[in-house]
């Protein structure tokens, strides 16, 4: 009889997941986490109208993240598991996280590099020696990430990077590469991981850093949160008509309105684009249920990539990356630590947002 309850228990408690899950995924709308600003060309509607922080579509994002985190923490609590779902194979994809994480956010910067940005299309370096001087760093940082050597003073190098951001870019523009500052941060404490030394130590790794482990995840997530907040304020919600401007070149992005939904406008999407963005880094900011978070946005990161050129796909290669590393990893290790009141067993275990294994 208690072996039933208890089945029954963790049947509602699936199918709560699976319908807040699903609901929350069948509301993103597809252009809510691209990129509008790459693909508009500058304008008197480029920039974020402070005015709007106290408009109805603001007060609609907050109740809607509050709502979110809501279902999120009351699931976590009746499924009691802050991992859910944990299929086995997640753990033989988490040895190669921070590779795919280097060698994907080298990809971004190197092609940004090249085409004399920084990080994003629209933070342009001069074209001229200093310009060229400051894509060779940014280029020299990627390909550490790519060789596993010397990783982390090329993440040290991107710290530099976006400080310079706020030279060449608006600060609102600078901020908003924020995720950058989380994933150097993150390869500065981790390391790029795979290569390995003599004795199973990287050859540049500082014994002090093992202090900072057990908090790099929870830096990684904090930063990539952070960043999709501040898109959904600054190219969305505080600037509708850049949004509206993006529609304009790709008006296929309004399903609703392709589908004879007059009344569902131009801006009323773009609202809704940014009340989901904030609401999606709000909920992976809280740290309820990372991997429900992440399947729910994980679709939207990508529907867009098929209807826009390359640099949406190059452009978030970083992003998805974070996202990864964070799936297979979540808020602790991969397996769930055994109960004090059964026999050890040989397995290995995390602390939570642990980076590195403990035994």
């Amino acid at each position: 009889m208690r072996l039933l309850h208890h089945q029954c228990r963790r049947v509602r408690s699936a199918s709560l997941t699976v319908i807040v899950l699903s609901l929350v995924a069948g509301l993103l709308p597809a252009t809510a986490f691209a990129h509008v600003r790459w693909f508009t060309p500058r304008g008197p509607y480029w920039d974020p109208e402070w005015q709007y922080l106290f408009s109805l579509p603001v007060l609609l994002a907050v109740v809607s993240a509050l709502a979110v985190v809501a279902a999120l923490m009351i699931g976590q609590r009746v499924l009691g598991d802050p991992l859910w779902p944990r299929p086995p194979f997640l753990q033989g994809m988490e040895p190669s996280a921070p590779a795919i994480l280097g060698v994907q956010t080298a990809i971004a910067l190197i092609y940004a590099a090249t085409q004399l940005t920084l990080f994003v299309p629209n933070i342009e370096l001069p074209r001229n020696l200093l310009g060229g001087a400051i894509a060779a760093v940014a280029i020299l940082a990627g390909f550490t990430f790519i060789t596993g050597v010397l990783t982390r003073v090329g993440a040290l190098l991107i710290l530099a990077l976006f400080a310079l951001a706020f030279v060449y870019g608006v600060w609102y523009e600078a901020i908003e590469q924020l995720f950058f500052v989380g994933i150097a941060l993150y390869l500065v404490v981790v390391g790029r991981g795979v290569v390995r030394y003599q004795d199973d130590d990287e050859l540049d790794r500082p014994p002090i850093l093992d202090r900072l482990r057990p908090h790099a995840l929870t830096i990684l997530r904090w930063s990539a949160g952070l960043s999709i907040i501040i898109l959904g304020f600054t190219e969305k919600l505080l600037a509708p008509d850049l949004g509206v401007a993006f529609l304009h070149g790709y008006h296929h992005f309004n399903i609703p309105q392709e589908l004879g939904i007059d009344w569902f406008t131009d801006r009323r999407f773009v609202y809704t684009a940014g009340i989901v963005e904030v609401t999606a880094g709000v909920a992976l900011l809280s740290g309820y249920l990372p991997r429900v978070v992440i399947l729910a946005i994980w679709i939207p990161f990508n529907l867009g990539i098929p209807f826009l050129p390359p640099t949406e796909l190059i452009g978030h290669l970083p992003i998805l990356a974070t996202m990864y590393l964070l799936l297979v990893r979540g808020t602790e290790g991969i397996p769930p630590p055994e109960p004090a009141s059964t026999p050890q067993r040989h397995v290995t275990t995390m602390s939570p947002d642990a980076t590195g294994p403990t035994r």
